[in-house]
């Protein structure tokens, strides 16, 4: 069993910014640096230095033998490298003081690949390897409709997301591995929930794992859910965090790993990349994963506990303007889902969640002031004062004011 990189190479030039340059505006760069890069290398270094056998095949110019170096350093078997006449492929990228980035690309020697040159490396694999593919090399269906019909098995990052991805159809593919943006590109759905539910609806035979930046991943398979949250660390450059963590995921599942441990290897990796400046030079070893699992920290302390968190949050910030839709948003669910995930997590509906968030204002408002009942309670955003007055016996056992004069000789005796 062998596992195919076929991907772009490209040379990075990486400008350090104090924040993204828009639309008509001219900004002085901080510094500037060369990086080797492209998806399809980046996903390759990945993919060795966790330590599989990988083939890489694409197209390079002369001028990027430095990259040929890298790839051979790195353990990449390059007998399927090829070196055109055309320039390098390149990427002008800008990073800010957060380790946000922007990225414009020049296909260059990535867009030299041919339906001959595919068929001259498909004709060494077979039934059962794995070929991981991205998209910024030319012929991309051709390639996904042969590897198919040889019955490889395909790893597909469809990045960067384009409307003509739309046509392939990704029942051909085994794992799909993708973002929230290029989630939306192929469903039209912002909510991750939705895509999820769509993706099954239309590929069932497609294994979806959704990266979610620092609120981590989910892998989905119409039967198997796994939510993996992300490791804590200080971003520096975001550049190479998806191939990083596509090559690690890759590399598990092609080693026999379980799809939960495979999840976690990539997600530790993405998060040291984050952590270092550049593509291919921040893509960390296998032996440094193992150490950093042993010491990093996952943000938060568990997705569960973290959702119930924002949950409370979003009560407490819309007393008066809260919504199923809005809360739904802040969950990255959509609504008939959250409805769902409220009472089997806290064991409370959205309006009586509301309804409680509500009661417990108005209790630490009477506690804290010397306001009127009436007052408070329009302050909790509840427009029925009656209603609101009976909530609140129901919850505390006696009346706002009752309450108010309990408080107040506790504070007495003490």
């Amino acid at each position: 069993m062998k596992i195919l990189n076929f991907g772009s190479c490209n040379i990075d030039y990486v400008y350090s910014v104090e924040s993204i340059v828009r639309p008509g505006e001219t900004a002085a760069a901080l510094r500037l640096e060369h990086f080797a890069g492209g998806k399809g290398l980046n996903q390759s270094i990945a993919l060795a230095r966790a330590g599989a056998e990988v083939f890489h095949a694409g197209c390079i110019g002369e001028d990027g033998q430095m990259l040929r170096k890298l790839l051979r350093d790195s353990g990449v078997n390059l007998k399927y490298l090829k070196t055109v006449e055309n320039r390098t492929g390149q990427a002008v990228i800008q990073v800010d003081a957060h380790g946000e980035n922007s990225i414009l690309l020049y296909s260059g020697a990535n867009y030299a690949v041919t339906r001959d040159y595919i068929d001259e490396v498909l004709n060494d694999f077979s039934a059962g390897d794995f070929l991981l593919i991205q998209n910024e090399i030319s012929e991309l269906p051709y390639l996904i409709e042969m590897a198919y019909a040889a019955g490889m098995r395909i790893i597909f990052n469809p990045s960067p997301f384009q409307q003509t991805l739309r046509n392939i159809d990704l029942n051909q593919v085994s794992y799909l591995i993708l973002n929230e943006i290029e989630a939306e590109g192929f469903s039209g759905l912002s909510e991750p929930e939705e895509f999820l539910i769509w993706s099954r609806m239309n590929y069932p035979n497609t294994r979806v794992i959704l990266t979610l930046g620092k609120n981590g991943s989910i892998y989905f398979d119409g039967q198997t859910r796994i939510k993996q949250n992300a490791f804590c660390v200080k971003a520096v450059d975001t550049t190479a965090a998806g191939d990083t963590f596509t090559g690690y995921f890759a590399a598990g599942i092609f080693s026999g790993k379980s799809v939960e441990k495979s999840l976690r290897l990539a997600s530790c990796a993405a998060a040291i990349a984050v952590s270092r400046k550049g593509a291919a030079p921040s893509v960390p070893t296998m032996e440094e994963v193992k150490e950093s699992l042993e010491t990093m920290q996952l943000c938060a302390c568990s997705d569960i506990e973290q959702k119930k968190r924002t949950v409370k949050a979003y009560f407490e910030n819309h007393l008066s303007d809260a919504t199923l839709g809005g809360l739904a948003a802040q969950l990255g669910y959509c609504p008939s889902y959250t409805g769902r995930w409220l009472k089997n997590n806290i064991g409370e509906s959205f309006s009586e969640l509301l309804l409680s968030t509500r009661c417990r204002t108005l209790a630490a408002l009477l506690k804290e002031t010397e306001l009127c009942v009436s007052e408070l309670i329009a302050r909790t955003g509840y427009n029925n004062e009656s209603f609101m007055r009976k909530a609140f016996y129901r919850e505390y056992g006696c009346t706002p004011l009752e309450y108010r004069k309990r408080k107040q000789d506790e504070k007495h005796d003490k």
